[in-house]
């Protein structure tokens, strides 16, 4: 159908592997988002990507492409974890991922008022990681002794308040967030494990319901201990080196690994997950695109059919092909060859239709659409 008088196309970007390998705009990527930016048609970007506000990782990928564009127009993999912060805002959560206090920081923006990382765990309980050989500076350096503190400034006590820092040993995890992909996967595994075993997240606790054959999951996970909540299900992604790396998906695995072994196979695992290919995640940026598209651009039309490029079958693809939506939008799939997916083997799920890099998978969709590019020379 195209762009007409009341309805349009519109695009939702996978950013690694379509946009940009590491550090580098993909060929092609700059001109492709010029034009639509030119012939002002709608698009997001929908990435499993995060570990920064939306507002700095929206200029980051701005600068590398030297284009402008809007944060409103930015869904990361934990942006739906915005919808968290009314259970969660005045509770102390552990975040997992990043480095030094970025993810701290990150919560605090988002809303979360207690925080505590795993180097505040580390710098109180001296025993709970045996093999810090190789990072303990870094979780001296960046832990804070008595865990987080309701500052959200520069972790000293806020000012004409009384509030004191929180101290691990009495206060309860109530849950736990994992942001981005975990650093110190051993230290991360271990105090996670010990979280879901403990009585009612505290540290140094275990719950007597474990292993209790009487209760629901064999009594595991029934005694008030921490939900855990991850944002990325991708078990690979696609950077610099020459094949996909390991991402918070599989950190997500090696933990399922240890709790069947530490339940030894008498309970299931219990986690809630958004990100791509999560209906949540393709809901949450629906709502944003119709938002955006309806604060001018396009002069507030409306959206017939959305594509979704990207470069994994088993997040991007999957999600596109299977998401329902509730406005009734449809959603089409295109595989391009930049990233995860390699070229001449047959996806996993397949798209509707599939091309070399991001400027043929809108140039042809463009086409396709009967949208006219002729006048626009980039």
């Amino acid at each position: 159908m195209g762009s007409t008088k009341d309805r349009t196309v519109a695009f939702a970007f996978d950013i690694d592997g379509v946009l940009m390998k590491g550090k580098k705009p993909v060929p092609g990527a700059r001109e492709t988002m010029q034009l639509l930016q030119k012939l002002k048609i709608p698009f997001i970007f929908l990435t499993n990507g995060g570990g920064h506000t939306e507002e700095a990782h929206v200029a980051q990928l701005g600068q590398r492409l030297s284009l402008t564009f809007d944060e409103k127009q930015f869904v990361q993999s934990h942006t739906p974890f915005r919808d968290l912060v009314p259970v969660y805002k005045e509770k102390t959560v552990l975040v997992l991922g990043g480095h030094g206090q970025q993810i701290r920081n990150l919560a605090h923006a988002y809303g979360f008022e207690k925080v505590v990382t795993s180097s505040d765990v580390f710098v109180e309980f001296e025993h709970i990681h045996p093999f810090s050989e190789l990072t303990k500076a870094h979780h001296e350096e960046h832990g804070r002794v008595g865990g987080s503190v309701i500052s959200k400034d520069d972790g000293t006590m806020v000012k004409g308040t009384g509030e004191k820092k929180l101290s691990l040993k009495t206060t309860p995890i109530s849950a736990i967030l994992v942001w981005t992909s975990p650093r110190d996967w051993c230290l991360d595994l271990q105090i996670v494990n010990d979280l879901l075993l403990s009585s009612g997240g505290l540290f140094g606790t275990r719950s007597a319901k474990n292993g209790d054959e009487t209760l629901p999951n064999c009594g595991f996970l029934q005694d008030g201990q921490p939900p855990v909540f991850f944002c990325n299900p991708d078990f690979e992604w696609s950077t610099s080196y020459d094949h996909p790396r390991f991402a918070q998906g599989a950190f997500r695995e090696a933990l399922r690994g240890i709790w069947r072994r530490t339940t030894r196979d008498r309970a299931e695992l219990q986690y809630s997950m958004v990100g791509k290919p999560t209906e949540d995640t393709y809901r949450y940026a629906e709502r944003v695109l119709v938002e955006y598209c309806g604060e001018g651009v396009e002069d507030g039309k409306k959206i017939d059919t959305v594509y979704m490029i990207g470069d994994n079958p088993e997040s991007d693809i999957v999600g596109a092909n299977s998401f329902q939506s509730p406005r009734g939008i449809e959603w089409k799939s295109v595989l391009v060859h930049t990233g995860v997916y390699v070229p001449g083997t047959v996806p996993v799920h397949e798209p509707h239709y599939s091309v070399a890099d991001v400027k043929e998978a809108v140039e042809s969709t463009l086409k396709n659409e009967g949208v006219s590019t002729d006048s626009f020379c980039l």
